[in-house]
Order: structure tokens, then sequence, then C-alpha cells
């Protein structure tokens, strides 16, 4: 089994969301996930997803997104993002929406083959968007708690899992920095690997770490900073 990666898909096959509205690299960009998904994953391989998936508020809205991704090759993990507006709160009824080999990362973890996979949507750590200091306060707290449950829930997981690896939507730092509570958790939990994604800026790109840090390798996956295509994580 190979480990793939690719986030903040942003589609909207029900929805009126242009992406070309982002710029010209946009301009059909499913047709360019798809043709390098295709090209370079089997049907063993597992495929890292960290959030972003959908421009759909309805659960119904997303099911030709979900659908379009259930039919690409490989296994595929997820936790949602902070535009995955579709994702319902039962646990129940994310699994009863999501095709068969996606797997979705809400307060649990998600054991494919020998990979145990952790992790939770994140937040950022300052004040944006009109938040408040308060606000980002509740938010870092909560994301805090749905980590730690996804790591307790890893544990029943953990036997002769070869590697343990997190998802995050946004990165699980601020920008320009490598640490935090979220990195020494996801450290304390094994982890070698943690992918997220979120940024859609150049000099966001530049800014934000990627790299070893406490002995876990963090790296980005947005689509658009990956030009569209899946990346071999191995």
């Amino acid at each position: 089994m190979r480990l793939f990666g690719i986030s903040d898909l942003h589609l909207g096959f029900r929805v009126d969301k242009p992406m070309s509205i982002f710029g010209a690299g946009w301009e059909r960009h499913h047709e360019k996930i798809e043709a390098s998904w295709r090209s370079q994953v089997g049907f063993d391989d597992l495929v890292l997803v960290p959030g972003d998936l959908s421009w759909a508020m309805r659960e119904e809205e997303a099911r030709p997104d979900l659908d379009w991704l259930g039919a690409l090759p490989g296994q595929k993990v997820i936790v949602k993002g902070n535009h995955d507006y579709w994702w319902p709160k039962s646990r129940a009824k994310l699994a009863k929406l999501l095709p068969p080999g996606v797997h979705p990362i809400k307060r649990n973890a998600v054991r494919v083959h020998d990979v145990l996979c952790i992790g939770a949507r994140g937040c950022d750590f300052v004040p944006l968007h009109g938040r408040t200091a308060e606000q980002v306060t509740f938010e870092i707290a909560r994301e805090t708690s749905d980590l730690e449950a996804s790591i307790v829930d890893g544990q029943r997981l953990r036997a002769g899992a070869a590697r343990v690896v997190a998802l995050f939507h946004y990165p699980p730092f601020e920008l320009g920095k490598n640490s935090s509570a979220f990195t020494d958790a996801i450290a304390a939990a094994g982890a070698t690997l943690c992918v997220y994604g979120h940024l859609h800026e150049s000099p966001e790109w530049k800014a934000t770490f990627q790299g070893e840090a406490g002995g876990v390798r963090y790296r980005l996956l947005s689509c658009d900073a990956l030009d569209f295509r899946v990346v071999p994580l191995d």
C-alpha cells in the first residue's frame, strides 16, 4: 500500500460556484485532479484528503461531489474543512452519506491496512474574518477536544499499526511557527506525518512550515499549491 494526499478539492457539481474566479489554474480543476489521481493511485492505496471537499451547503447537494470522490481509486480518509457546511453533526448520518471507501475522522480514528489516521479540523490561531479573541479561544479548546478524542479512539486500533498519521484542515500552527498544543499532542500520539490544507495564497505557502519538527513531518496539501496533482507521501 502506498500513501498519497491532496486537499481542498472545492468541488461543486450541484452548486453554482465556479472555481475559475480564483484564477485560470482552477478552470475545470477537478479534471486535472482526476487525471493525476487515476495515473498514480491504485485500488489498495490510501489517499489523505484533509478538508474542504465540497462547496455544498446541504447533504443532498454534496452527494455528487462525494460520489465523484468515492469513484476514484484507493481508500480515502477525510476531515472536515471550514467550508464543508454539508458535513452532518451526527456521525451516523455522515457514515450513511459517504460512499464506500471514504472514511471520516470525527472525534474518532480510522485505520486503513497498517496506517492509523487521527486528526481534527483545527482552526485559526488569531482573530480573522470577524472572529473575536474569545471565539478563537473557544475554537482552539473545541478542536483540542476533538483531537484528543481521536487520539484516544486510535489507541484501540493501534496494535500492529506500522505508522500513525495526522490530518488537519487548518495548519496546526500559526504562520511562521512550527509548534503548538496541537503539534505537541500529534507528536505524543506517535505520528510521524501530519498533512494539512486551507492555505490558497503564495505568500502563505511560503510562510507556512513544511518539514520535520519534533519527529513529525508536516506537509501542505492544498491542491492549487500542488498544481492540482495528487502527491505521494511515502
